[in-house]
């Protein structure tokens, strides 16, 4: 089963509830994430890795639209991984481009992270965790 199409409508975000509408992008897929955890068997250091990796897609995807923020990975070596990097044109809407980066960063990692597991078929079952 190709589970990628459940997450297409929490990928566009249209499936948000008004009362997280004041949430920001990074805590509903943190949400999600979590809501993954909960129904995939007990994995605790897998789940830490996932917890850590979603964390840093999320933060790098938003800090290579900020002029301050400093990536954690992008553009660097870590160990023996290297990432290469040139930066991304300005938008128009910084904010709403970084959104998006979080979101398409968070749905990549998440769908590779839990495709395979062995509580795949609930926990991706995200399309109604964000309703």
């Amino acid at each position: 089963m190709n589970f990628k199409w459940l997450l297409l409508p929490v990928f566009l975000m249209g499936t948000i509830r008004l009362s997280e509408a004041q949430h920001s992008v990074a805590r509903r897929w943190n949400e999600v994430l979590l809501d993954a955890i909960r129904f995939d068997p007990p994995r605790p250091t897998v789940h830490a890795r996932n917890l850590f990796h979603s964390a840093v897609v999320m933060y790098d995807a938003w800090a290579a639209y900020d002029e301050i923020a400093e990536p954690f990975l992008l553009g660097k070596t870590i160990g023996s991984y290297s990432c290469s990097f040139d930066g991304v044109p300005v938008p128009a809407d910084i904010a709403s481009a970084q959104d998006q980066a979080i979101s398409f960063a968070a749905y990549r990692l998440l769908i590779h992270r839990f495709n395979n597991s062995p509580g795949a078929a609930i926990s991706l079952d995200w399309e109604n965790s964000l309703r």
